[in-house]
């Protein structure tokens, strides 16, 4: 009798875990979202230069950029993101975002699927207040983003349009990752771990192969005071995704500081510095070199709050060392516009840059704002692919000239009109006047967008 009762108070034991893991009970759902329509005119991005095939192994600078057209490219897109985010027993909830992102063309199955953009689970307070756990597929950004913002910066993934939209207009940035945060106010620790590629390579013997890229790292944030805030870390990358034969695999390890400061009223300042270690990844048989780059950013930005208008003025500058692959900043998985046009084409590497931004409210619902970037190569290059692509799917590639780094000038203007509280319109335009480090035939390189918003 006594197994008997013991078994039977296992079985319901068992069927009552089941049941509670199956039907969690929800305490209250949240559903909320966006819907941003895009008018994009973009002229030029190419610079005149001829852009390369997804199929290419390397850029060709033989091609005469005199006979070559002007590219044009012309859209509208929709951007639609539907977010439900579940309070379930006390400390624990569920998030889940889909995204539909499409150029419309036409109906299809790929134009109108439905993907997943977060998909995680938050446990608070797990073991002890100070920790929670976060798990699934999130948004990670870190400081001004300068290292950790966005997995899907197409610098660090595979290039090429989703659906017909230019990356660099895609709001998809979420990571899969464990993320674990320790909060000992005024300190925060966050440990990090992400899988940033995972793709089975075919050619390999085993389909299975070990040929991921992995992120792994630690930020640290300290609230000296209200008004100053410093931050370091440590982030590895380690890309395996060459074939297995190869035996190689890319590593790099960046460390680095961030110190932000908010000393009177309206001034924000910061100043970030990074250096990266590790060693490139050689072709075979060939040996790999010693990583060895760096990385300095300073950004301030002054509004006059108590004068009319509330007009605003900010100035930053950014350096990334480049000019080989040892030492040549890797872009990691940064977030940053510093001008829209200049993110589309260049890579995040080998640049000296300084932003100049002003802007003001003319009347209560409206922005008007301006933003100057001058961009300088840290070294001189003969060429570089940047390995971003444009609405076809290919490849811009920028042809310099030796002995000189003016890659040129950008100016972008926009205007920002509030028309409730939930819809918010939007155009903006651009310039990017390339410098003397391009070549003769570059041309000007412009860009109009015109947006609605939504949000619910």
């Amino acid at each position: 009798m006594g197994k008997r009762l013991i078994a039977i108070l296992a079985l319901a034991l068992i069927v009552g875990l089941t049941y509670g893991a199956a039907y969690a009970e929800v305490q209250n759902v949240k559903v909320s979202g966006d819907i941003k329509i895009l008018g994009v005119a973009r002229n030029n991005f190419t610079l005149g230069n001829p852009p390369v095939s997804k199929t290419s192994d390397s850029p060709s600078d033989s091609v005469d950029l005199a006979t070559k057209e002007d590219d044009k490219s012309r859209f509208i897109a929709t951007q639609t993101r539907v977010r439900v985010d579940a309070d379930l027993t006390d400390n624990v909830m569920a998030t889940v975002r889909l995204i539909n992102e499409r150029i419309w063309t036409g109906e299809s199955v790929s134009s109108t699927d439905i993907d997943l953009d977060l998909a995680y689970i938050t446990l608070k307070e797990f073991l002890y207040s100070p920790l929670t756990l976060t798990f699934g597929r999130q948004e990670i950004r870190f400081g001004n983003q300068l290292i950790i913002g966005n997995a899907g910066t197409y610098n660090t993934a595979n290039p090429g349009p989703l659906n017909g939209l230019p990356e660099d207009l895609s709001v998809r940035n979420a990571f899969d990752a464990l993320r674990a945060t320790l909060n000992y106010d005024p300190l925060v620790i966050d440990l990090v771990y992400a899988k940033t590629r995972n793709a089975n390579n075919a050619t390999a013997k085993n389909v299975n192969a070990s040929d991921d890229t992995d992120l792994f790292g630690v930020n640290a944030s300290y609230d000296v005071t209200k008004k100053v805030n410093v931050q370091g870390y440590f982030w590895g990358r380690l890309d395996k995704s060459q074939p297995v034969a190869d035996n190689e695999k890319d590593e790099i390890y960046t460390i680095g500081g961030l110190i932000t400061i908010m000393p009177i009223e309206g001034l924000k300042a910061s100043l970030e510095s990074a250096w990266q270690r590790g060693r490139t990844r050689g072709a075979t048989g060939a040996l790999k070199e010693e990583r060895n780059a760096w990385a300095l950013q300073a950004l301030a930005d002054y509004t006059f709050t108590k004068v009319k208008f509330t007009p605003s003025i900010g100035a930053g500058y950014t350096y990334l060392t480049g000019g080989s692959d040892k030492n040549g900043w890797h872009p990691m998985y940064y977030n940053q516009a510093l001008n829209p046009i200049a993110y589309a084409i260049f890579p995040f590497t080998n640049l000296s840059v300084i932003n100049l931004r002003a802007s003001a409210k003319p009347m209560e619902d409206v922005t008007l704002g301006i933003n100057y970037g001058n961009y300088q190569l840290a070294n001189s290059v003969a060429s570089f692919n940047t390995a971003k692509a444009d609405s076809n799917g290919n490849y811009y590639t920028i042809v310099t000239q030796s002995n000189n780094k003016d890659l040129g000038n950008e100016i972008d203007l926009s205007c920002i009109y509030d028309y409730t509280e939930d819809v918010q319109i939007g155009v903006s335009a651009g310039w990017f006047l390339p410098g003397d480090a391009l070549r003769r035939e570059s041309r000007v390189a412009n860009q109009v967008i015109g947006s609605m918003k939504v949000t619910f």
